[in-house]
């Protein structure tokens, strides 16, 4: 019982610490459940031989063509072009495009692919970004509710039904559930995002807003120290303050 909470703790605090990849980690707990006996080999490697796991190795090939091929930031780009100058507007499709990834790809690689487009939208229409980043990582977690493979969990549950007797569950079985997940989700993160987020984004955007070039120099001291440096090799100046160089 000690070694299997032990091993627990150091498994908890590695993958919270995130210094060490998940899987070496993983791997380190479940040789020391071996090794003291507390698991046998046959149960070690059970985990192994799980249509589960297999699974997922699909999914992640699946979803890697649908990021090398282009074709979901084709499709994200197009959808949130449709946007325009609307605020309201822009946070829904962006919301309902990672939702709708989501359902078909993991949620850190759908965060991953709509990141740098919501950004550069918002960025280029003016509105903070920090009202979107948010409800994205809400909207792919969403969204993975609506299919049997959006989420690892739902496929756990399938496999559970399964042993158990009862009826397998199909691709769309979850999608009822999830349709009323994302829209109560979306009618709540409207008003928290604008209300919560907003205000974070608009303390920061006054603190850190565009500075000119003799700001910056004399915030950085940018305009002491500085030595010429001719080469006569390659004809070219060097202007040198502290340990940076300019050419």
């Amino acid at each position: 019982m000690i070694i299997t909470i032990l091993t627990l703790i150091f498994a908890a605090t590695f993958f919270a610490w995130g210094k060490i990849r998940s899987d070496v980690v993983a791997l380190i707990a479940l040789i020391t459940l071996s090794i003291s006996g507390i698991l046998t080999t046959e149960e070690s490697l059970s985990g192994f031989s799980n249509s589960i796991v297999i699974m997922m190795i699909g999914l992640f090939v699946v979803g890697g063509a649908i990021f090398q091929t282009g074709l979901a930031k084709m499709i994200g780009a197009r959808l949130l072009k449709l946007a325009g100058d609307s605020e309201l507007r822009l946070f829904l499709l962006v919301v309902g495009v990672t939702s709708i990834i989501g359902a078909f790809v993991s949620n850190t690689g759908t965060v991953a692919l709509m990141l740098p487009i919501v950004v550069s939208i918002a960025n280029g229409g003016g509105i903070g970004t920090s009202r979107f980043l948010m409800p994205l990582a809400f909207a792919s977690s969403m969204g993975g509710m609506m299919t049997l493979i959006g989420t690892p969990p739902n496929l756990v549950i399938e496999e559970t039904l399964t042993n158990a007797g009862f009826e397998r569950l199909t691709f769309f079985s979850f999608l009822p559930a999830g349709i009323v997940c994302l829209i109560i989700g979306t009618l709540l993160l409207i008003p928290l995002s604008k209300w919560f987020l907003r205000k974070n984004n608009s303390s920061s955007g006054t603190q850190s807003g565009n500075k000119s070039i003799s700001q910056l120099v004399e915030e950085y001291n940018l305009n002491t120290n500085i030595q010429r440096i001719y080469n006569h090799n390659t004809c070219k100046s060097f202007y040198i303050n502290g340990l940076h160089a300019k050419r």
